[in-house]
């Protein structure tokens, strides 16, 4: 049995103020291919003022134009105050980037804003699916006909905070953060849906063998499929100094089974990775009070698949 993890940040600090996340990369479990950071981060987008951004998601529109969504406030030390999602555009994603106003505020029952996903359903509609801190504890969605007015659907799904989606053909995985009630592990879930609308409970992806704490180790997980493997991307942090931005990788040709057989890691805190045209790129954001000021909003650096036999 698991519960549903109700806190939306991890609060520990990167190290050094203003150091940049490190490199360190290396190959462990079995995988046709090894995702490898190859170049150095470069912060694209800060958000006005004294605004952070930590969880966060980004969306093109057809005629290429990128959307930023995100957790964002202006003073840190509380994730219960997230209340708001922050909005930007770019014409790309390095880009120059403009604000465009928050693009939903919270109201009862939610209790915060947390780790929006927003994704295109069709005739030019818009998902989007976040966590609210709801005495449910469900996920919730919102919908929009141009990224920049949303409105609540009464539509929800079972499962945890920092909700991905994937479609596979014709089903659609939607994966979220939760924890074992009894032996107070970390777990990634995953529920499966062929509408958006009508979920599976969830079953457990990926279980942490070390025992949680607080909100949980496991946060913001990313699923990519490359050929017939799957790659699962999540932060996973033990409220250390040492490891606020660490991204585990794990791989599997079974996109709801993952073992704790780790492909590599990559410094990074709340990654997303996205693929444009024939680049593939890694995203970075947390808050700066633990990792320096140099970090505040998004930063951006280069992913490269590497043959796993080519590192041998």
């Amino acid at each position: 049995m698991w519960r549903r993890v109700v806190a939306g940040c991890v609060l520990v600090a990167l190290g050094c103020a203003g150091a940049p996340p490190r490199t360190r990369q290396r190959a462990t479990g079995s995988s046709a291919w090894v995702p490898l950071v190859v170049g150095p981060f470069q912060r694209v987008y800060r958000p006005v003022g004294t605004r952070y951004l930590n969880d966060h998601t980004l969306a093109r529109e057809p005629d290429g134009r990128w959307h930023l969504f995100g957790i964002t406030h202006d003073s840190e030390g509380d994730p219960s105050r997230e209340m708001s999602f922050l909005h930007a555009s770019a014409p790309s994603l390095v880009g120059p980037w403009s604000d465009e106003g928050d693009a939903l505020h919270s109201q009862p029952p939610e209790e915060s804003l947390w780790a929006p996903f927003v994704l295109p359903t069709g005739a030019g509609r818009w998902s989007m699916f976040y966590y609210g801190n709801t005495p449910d504890h469900r996920v919730l969605r919102a919908e929009s006909a141009d990224l920049h007015r949303w409105e609540r659907s009464a539509s929800s799904a079972p499962g945890g905070r920092d909700p991905f989606l994937l479609r596979v053909g014709a089903l659609w995985y939607l994966y979220s953060v939760g924890a074992d009630e009894h032996r107070e592990i970390g777990q990634i879930v995953v529920s499966e849906s062929r509408d958006l609308l009508r979920w599976t409970m969830p079953t457990v992806a990926l279980a942490d063998p070390v025992a949680t704490f607080g909100w949980g180790n496991l946060e913001s997980p990313v699923v990519v499929r490359r050929g017939e493997e799957f790659y699962l991307f999540v932060t996973r942090t033990s409220d250390s100094p040492h490891d606020y931005a660490r991204t585990m990788v794990f791989a599997s040709t079974d996109p709801t089974r993952f073992a704790w057989e780790p492909v590599t890691e990559l410094m990074a805190h709340a990654a997303e990775v996205i693929e444009d045209g024939q680049r593939w790129f890694i995203t970075s954001a947390g808050w700066t009070a633990r990792m320096g000021e140099r970090w505040r909003g998004l930063s951006i650096a280069p992913l490269a698949w590497a043959p796993r036999a080519s590192l041998r």
